[in-house]
């Protein structure tokens, strides 16, 4: 692949089911992290969203971008397809982006009615997270990133502390292009220093590669980070999760299976939740970089067991599938149990997952909404075949151009957004509440003396004041 596209956000909070995306950074660039281009896009705030203060200010997005930005958040979903499209197939690369940003983006494509939710991992585009690249450098030498350390005395992997660790300011941090740009400048030491790592990195950038590394290798060095620090532990694939397919369940090869082949099933049962773990996930969907086996087995708890040990604990456990099946019937029963205990109703914002893909006739419906104009959209609301995109056509249209649409589907929607943040209940989403509550708390507590932070808290806190003021009488 010959470019990469370097991926950042600036959202109103960490919410990604309810939260929206205000400013997004991308920056394209070739295989050798040369820039190519830049695109910033930025948005204005939803009329229903209740930004959160934490996250405002971080990014600090003035009240007058909040109100009066170029773009409506549909436009920047529209422009932002259309940026990766002409891009495609690239690696989707970003900072700590596979657990955060791409999430933010399906679920923006989701609730916008755009078919390609699945935009930055197929048609050949593949996800590279740098954070989990700079953990691997360090981990593999120690001195090809320079860290900061955190307050217990630990290696920060924050993106802020590394540029400043590595002299790198390409201007102020948590602005979306910015961010961009020093996670490619934190890529061009990786790549120089630990080329091989780099590279290694490239192998895992889609799940199905991942799989292939995952089956071609024996033994292999999974990296996972916990307790502030990277921990390399021996891994063998014995089997892929029942319920989550994209999960790898492997052996933590300093551990005897000849300890547990003849435990009865509640014995293996609860040894499998024991602690040390006896098994390794590696979820291959998660751009992980996974390392040949010479970098665990020079490991103490590896390397005093001895290759020869370590070859004969995986021949034991492939000599046993009926072990290995026992662990799955297990593995199955406990997601089904975890699965029965979290029977909450689902709003349809939190439904990417849970819901079955989109039939060919829903996507049909979804180009051509796109397509026509507002009133057209209006028809198309009954065209969709479930209730789900239904909702999210009404709501793209309350959001973008309510005069458009009929009294009682609006006077509905706005009831319903009136009822969610105006709520005084602890909800998935910001509420009125919970800003005033934190906004009170910032001004009694942490910027009690303050003045130049108690007048930004102020102009914030006046703007929901407008928003609350625009649904208590709905």
């Amino acid at each position: 692949m010959e470019k990469y596209l370097f991926l950042d956000y600036e959202t109103t909070d960490g919410r990604v089911n309810f939260g929206q995306v205000l400013q997004c950074g991308i920056v394209i660039t070739d295989d050798k992290l040369k820039i190519k281009s830049k695109h910033e896009l930025r948005c204005r705030l939803k009329p229903n969203v209740i930004p959160a203060i934490g996250a405002s200010l971080v990014h600090r997005s003035s009240i007058n971008q909040l109100k009066n930005s170029n773009m409506s958040h549909y436009q920047m979903v529209l422009e932002h397809v259309k940026i990766i499209k002409d891009n495609t197939p690239a690696y989707v690369t970003g900072f700590n982006n596979v657990a955060f940003d791409i999430e933010f983006y399906r679920r923006m494509l989701y609730k916008s009615l755009i078919p390609e939710v699945y935009q930055t991992n197929t048609r050949g585009n593949k996800h590279l997270d740098i954070l989990n690249v700079v953990r691997a450098s360090k981990f593999v030498n120690k001195d090809a990133i320079k860290t900061k350390l955190s307050e217990k005395g630990r290696d920060s992997f924050k993106l802020v502390d590394l540029c400043e660790a590595n002299n790198i300011n390409n201007g102020t941090s948590h602005d979306a292009v910015t961010d961009c740009l020093n996670t490619i400048a934190l890529s061009k030491i990786i790549y120089e220093k630990t080329n091989s790592i780099w590279h290694d990195a490239l192998v895992t950038t889609s799940s199905k590669d991942t799989e292939n590394f995952i089956l071609k290798n024996k033994i292999y060095s999974s990296l996972e980070y916990f307790y502030g620090n990277s921990h390399p532990f021996l891994c063998h694939h014995i089997l892929f999760h029942p319920k989550y397919i994209k999960w790898s369940i492997n052996w933590d090869c300093k551990v005897n299976p000849e300890n547990y082949l003849k435990m009865d099933r509640q014995t293996l049962s609860k040894a499998l939740d024991s602690s040390p773990k006896i098994l390794r996930t590696v979820k291959t969907n998660k751009s992980p970089v996974l390392l040949k086996s010479d970098y665990a087995l020079n490991i103490e708890k590896y390397s005093n067991i001895g290759i020869n040990e370590i070859n004969r604990r995986v021949q034991i456990l492939e000599d046993n599938p009926k072990f290995i099946e026992v662990i799955t019937s297990i593995l199955l029963d406990k997601a089904n149990e975890k699965a029965s205990f979290s029977q909450e109703q689902l709003f349809f914002e939190e439904s990417l997952y849970a819901a079955s893909f989109a039939s060919e006739k829903d996507k049909a419906v979804m180009t051509k909404f796109h397509e026509v104009d507002w009133k057209e959209k209006v028809n198309l609301i009954e065209k969709f075949s479930e209730e789900r995109f239904q909702y999210f056509a009404e709501c793209i249209i309350y959001e973008e151009s309510p005069d458009s649409l009929p009294k009682s589907i609006y006077n509905k929607i706005h009831r319903s957004f009136a009822q969610r943040l105006l709520s005084t209940n602890k909800e998935k989403w910001e509420t009125t509440a919970s800003f005033f509550n934190e906004v009170d708390n910032l001004r009694e507590k942490k910027y009690k003396d303050d003045k130049e932070m108690l007048k930004v808290l102020e102009e914030y806190n006046q703007h929901v004041i407008e928003i609350q003021t625009r649904f208590e009488n709905a």
